[in-house]
């Protein structure tokens, strides 16, 4: 079963690989604000799992599997920031809000919302839609 923590640490991972090319133990340990043991622990456990090639003290790489997981976190975490944001919250706020909300979402629900985001955005009917919800919003709703 996948976990929120798994996830948490394929997502931190790929981030660590797509910014500097690797990701070490103390790396993600510093990106996830934990301490080094409980790393060095979930490495192995993700390594178990097949997501993640590791050998001691060395680079920590996603295998094909883990990449496919993490970037399905960080598509459901992008989905929720730009869905969070086109409703004026702002941007640090929805940053945060989306590491809780992208965990415990289905398939079916992220590409009906990614379908919804979609047409708000890029619609004209959808973004008269959107504009009165913000003038709406600025009055109290």
């Amino acid at each position: 079963m996948i976990t929120r923590n798994i996830e948490d640490y394929l997502e931190a991972i790929l981030i660590l690989e797509q910014e500097v090319g690797y990701a070490r133990v103390s790396d993600i340990a510093k990106r996830l604000g934990i301490t080094y043991p409980s790393v060095s622990g979930m490495v192995k456990k993700l390594g178990e799992l097949g997501y993640i090639h590791y050998k001691k003290y060395g680079k920590v790489i996603l295998t094909e599997q883990g990449k496919i997981l993490a970037q399905d976190v960080i598509k459901r975490h992008n989905l929720w920031v730009s869905f969070l944001t086109s409703l004026g919250i702002n941007r640090e706020i929805a940053k945060r809000d989306a590491c809780r909300l992208e965990h415990d979402i289905s398939e079916l629900s992220v590409e009906t919302i990614s379908r919804f985001l979609n047409y708000i955005l890029n619609s004209e009917e959808g973004k008269k839609l959107l504009s009165k919800f913000s003038e709406k919003k600025k009055g109290g709703i």
